[in-house]
């Protein structure tokens, strides 16, 4: 480090419950504001594979009986839902799919459930902007101080795409060079069970961080590393409580924030994995297998049916354990969740038929229950 002054805006809470609201801004890419309210405790219910969590559909909207519920990722677009349902072979129009969900405008939030015919979502084309592609090492002409926010759920490849549309001195590979599988491990101490080969994904803590012209690819890193250090590290710390490792406990923190956006839920859907593996069953979980699938076209895609059986570490499905790394950045309300599971003897949990959140499930014929919607 050289002394430069390194600027991280954090809400250092134990809980948080975010509420997303989609801004337009200068560059034409949507800003995420976070209301940050208490979070009360949750109560012990019902858990999913994978979670619808916000925003239900009004029971009274009518919407073909066919179309199928989907939970809102990230770039998604309704837009997007119209081409991708069109691909399917079962199209409908933004206005319709406005109408069967009862939408006021075509503003989505990340885990808002919607009823879309089905094969729109899978078939949708990527709607979020690709990152011009730059070499480790560009030559760039810093146009510093700016601000650099990354995303609670972002995978490490994320923030490089984000490093390649800001005016800083490096690149999106001259970051990953630092943090991706391989790259050295810094000498911290709640980096110590990290294995030497796997990098720093779930370690680079969200929130937004303001650099200058001179700042380089290993202090952006650091800067994130001493935000993580000041907020969770004392977090992973709990995994001693659960026979795991602190990097273990990372990964589950990560599992469960892409699977669950809500902070109310994320204790509940944090039951679920508990449990499962205290019961020697895999995680079961997609996100892990979107984590496997994902590229530079689309980061998180929606995997087939097919794809469900991909022969990768990643797949939870097939295999037992946690995978080899973390696969996204978990915020402070996941990384709560993990060391704090709600008290519950779940093993499933699928969205609910009615839109209105997940549905949790401790024996397999309840959850057949829960996801034969009719």
């Amino acid at each position: 480090m050289t002394g430069l002054p390194l600027v991280v805006e954090i809400d250092k809470l134990p809980t948080f419950t975010p509420t997303h609201t989609i801004l337009p801004t200068e560059t034409g890419l949507p800003t995420v504001v976070v209301d940050i309210p208490p979070m009360s405790t949750p109560t012990t219910r019902t858990a999913t594979f994978p979670p619808p969590t916000k925003s239900p559909t009004p029971a009274d909207c009518q919407h073909p009986q066919d179309w199928v519920l989907y939970q809102v990722q990230e770039g998604d677009t309704l837009f997007a839902f119209e081409l991708g349902a069109k691909r399917a072979g079962n199209p409908a129009t933004v206005e319709e799919i406005l109408d069967g969900n009862c939408l006021p405008d075509t503003v989505l939030s990340i885990g808002q459930t919607l009823w879309l015919p089905e094969g729109a979502a899978e078939n949708a084309p990527a709607s979020q902007p690709i990152a011009p592609q730059l070499p480790r090492g560009a030559s760039r002409t810093p146009q510093c101080p700016c601000t650099i926010t990354v995303r609670e759920g972002w995978r490490i490849e994320q923030i490089a795409d984000e490093i390649n549309r800001t005016p800083v001195a490096f690149s999106g590979p001259d970051f990953l060079a630092f943090t991706q599988k391989g790259a050295p491990i810094p000498a911290r101490g709640f980096l110590q069970s990290v294995p030497a080969d796997r990098g720093l994904e779930g370690f680079m803590f969200p929130g937004t961080y303001t650099l200058q012209n001179e700042t380089t690819a290993e202090q952006f890193r650091d800067m994130m590393l001493d935000a993580f250090e000041a907020n969770a590290a004392g977090l992973i710390d709990a995994a001693v409580n659960f026979g795991i490792t602190p990097y273990e406990l990372l990964i589950l923190a990560s599992i469960v924030q892409r699977e669950a956006w809500d902070a109310h839920e994320q204790p509940l859907v944090s039951s679920v994995f508990h449990n499962r593996r205290n019961a020697g069953k895999g995680f079961g979980a997609t996100v892990t297998v979107m984590y496997a699938l994902g590229n530079a076209a689309d980061w998180w895609p929606h995997p087939s049916p097919g794809q469900m059986n991909l022969d990768s570490p990643y797949n939870t499905n097939i295999y037992i354990g946690f995978p080899p790394t973390p696969i996204a950045s978990p915020g402070l309300s996941a990384l709560q969740a993990a060391v704090n599971p709600a008290q519950t003897n779940y093993m499933y949990f699928t969205g609910s038929c009615d839109g209105s959140g997940n549905a949790y499930a401790a024996t397999y014929e309840e959850h057949l229950a829960n996801v034969t919607c009719e």
